[in-house]
């Protein structure tokens, strides 16, 4: 067990701080790809209620679950009638959403500092949930039939790549969390999410 859970022992704030934070990114994923599916002229999302920011639209127990043990939060998958490039502008705006929430979490760290510096539990939780969000929206870039990027690929890509990634539909949130646990443990998820890091750390760092 590697996942935010450890926290509960020394940090029991930090962990719930956090976990707020991190659902309320991803929740934010969510609600943002349903409002740009309406606006590209598909309402089944909205109609499904994944406008709305109510946690039980967009998280199961399960998901939760998984995300206090492992760190990965996997959303309900928002429903999308769309093809082509709507279809993939509305999927891909999710990863871009959670940089943005990063970003903003940052933001607001940097303003605990300078005017709560002695609440350190909510500096050290916004600093780990705009991480966390970082690596999520990196992972989600994976070319996975449940992860934004595989999602896109399949309504756009040619027929050969849409074969490929149905192939890999029946392994489903199995091979997503395995993947996630081989990319953690070895590393390559914190190296492909360097830069991403940085830039945003770039951005927050022009402040005065």
């Amino acid at each position: 067990m590697f996942g935010p859970l450890t926290l509960i022992a020394r940090d029991p704030l930090v962990l719930l701080l956090l976990a707020l934070a991190v659902l309320g990114g991803l929740t934010l994923h969510n609600v943002v790809q349903a409002l740009l599916a309406r606006r590209l002229g598909d309402s089944s999302a909205a109609d499904a209620g994944f406008t709305s920011p109510e946690p039980p639209v967009h998280h199961s127990l399960a998901s939760l679950l998984l995300y206090l043990a492992l760190g990965l939060a996997l959303p309900r998958r928002v429903p999308l009638l769309l093809r082509g490039g709507r279809a993939a502008l509305a999927l891909l705006s999710g990863p871009l959403t959670l940089l943005l929430t990063a970003l903003l979490l940052l933001l607001l760290q940097r303003v605990q500092q300078l005017t709560l510096s002695g609440f350190d539990p909510l500096g050290l939780a916004l600093g780990r949930a705009a991480y966390g969000l970082t690596q999520h929206s990196v992972f989600f870039l994976l070319p996975l039939p449940s992860l934004d990027l595989g999602r896109a690929l399949a309504l756009t890509g040619s027929p050969l790549l849409r074969r490929g990634l149905t192939l890999l539909q029946p392994a489903g949130t199995l091979l997503v969390y395995l993947l996630w646990l081989l990319l953690a443990l070895s590393g390559v998820l914190s190296w492909a999410t360097e830069p991403f890091w940085r830039g945003l750390g770039a951005v927050v760092g022009w402040l005065p």
